[in-house]
């Protein structure tokens, strides 16, 4: 899970990912954030995302991205 806190301090280093359940409501990643994130999980977990994994639900908290790279075969260590 550090790896992708990391990836998140890349996007906006002052946010506090960490202590946030949901990162869409709480203001720290909006659609373009998203769209980046997307990408750059993909070349760090060398994991081929589709479009419909594009979705809020998907990046709302760690464990939500934990489990949508479980979902295509990568795990993630806490």
């Amino acid at each position: 899970m550090k790896k992708i806190i990391d990836i998140l301090k890349e996007l906006h280093p002052k946010y506090d990912y960490e202590n946030s359940d949901d990162f869409i409501s709480d203001g720290l990643l909006d659609s373009l954030d998203l769209q980046e994130l997307f990408g750059i999980i993909e070349k760090e977990y060398k994991v081929e995302l589709v479009g419909t994994d594009l979705t809020p639900q998907n990046f709302r908290s760690i464990e939500d991205i934990c489990d949508l790279l479980a979902s295509h075969g990568v795990k993630v260590d806490g």
